[in-house]
């Protein structure tokens, strides 16, 4: 008997919140976070990715060669939402092509994220739909029914993905927000941001010169400590 979980409802959060946090880059947060990130070096984007986008995941688990619980998965997107899919790293069989992008274009879905190979990576491009994947393969999964979890906790580069948190994209790589925490997230994304648009302007109004030596004191403190 197989060991199948699905969780056909999760709790989505304020889409309002969701589009707060869509307009900060995971570059604004990284300026004051440590966790929580999937680097681009890990999950690459199939082309850039233009403008930053957030949106809640929908979880999907699955064996390195079936896709059949990816389109079952399907069944539980709603307009916004982001398809997470945990191959476990998988680099030899596709979880994702044209087929499944257009079903997630039809059903409304952001971004697919998928810890696995894609394929028909031309077709998605052209589609223009968000796709981020560790690897492109030629060779695809096939329908065989062994298994999978949809809406579970997943785990991508170390980093875990409850069903309904909030993933923010961008093309240096992705912020993974847990949904119990938006707000909190929103206020260190807004400040970062904030004082990433300072810094630029003092570098433009005082030069490379001046804005550099701002940092004197912390170096010195640095060197007084070494003594």
């Amino acid at each position: 008997m197989k060991m199948i979980t699905i969780n056909a409802s999760i709790k989505r959060p304020d889409p309002e919140l969701v589009r707060q946090l869509g307009e900060i880059t995971p570059s604004d947060y990284g300026h004051k976070l440590n966790f929580q990130f999937i680097t681009a070096s890990k999950m690459k984007p199939l082309f850039p990715i233009e403008t930053p986008f957030a949106g809640p995941a929908v979880t999907v688990r699955i064996p390195p060669n079936d896709v059949l619980s990816t389109c079952k998965a399907m069944d539980y997107v709603q307009p916004g939402d982001i398809v997470v899919i945990d191959a476990s790293e998988e680099d030899r069989y596709a979880c994702w092509g044209e087929v499944t992008t257009r079903i997630a274009m039809e059903k409304g879905a952001a971004a697919a994220i998928i810890n696995g190979a894609v394929t028909d990576t031309i077709a998605i491009r052209d589609l223009g739909f968000k796709v981020y994947s560790h690897s492109v393969s030629p060779l695809t999964t096939k329908f065989y029914g062994l298994g999978g979890d949809i809406n579970v906790p997943v785990s991508i580069s170390g980093c875990v993905i409850q069903p309904g948190d909030v993933i923010v994209g961008s093309n240096d790589g992705l912020l993974v927000v847990p949904k119990d925490e938006i707000a909190t997230y929103l206020e260190i994304g807004k400040e970062a941001k904030e004082l990433d648009e300072q810094n630029l302007q003092d570098l433009k109004v005082l030069g490379a010169d001046v804005f550099l030596r701002r940092l004197d004191p912390l170096w010195d403190s640095m060197l007084e400590k070494d003594e």
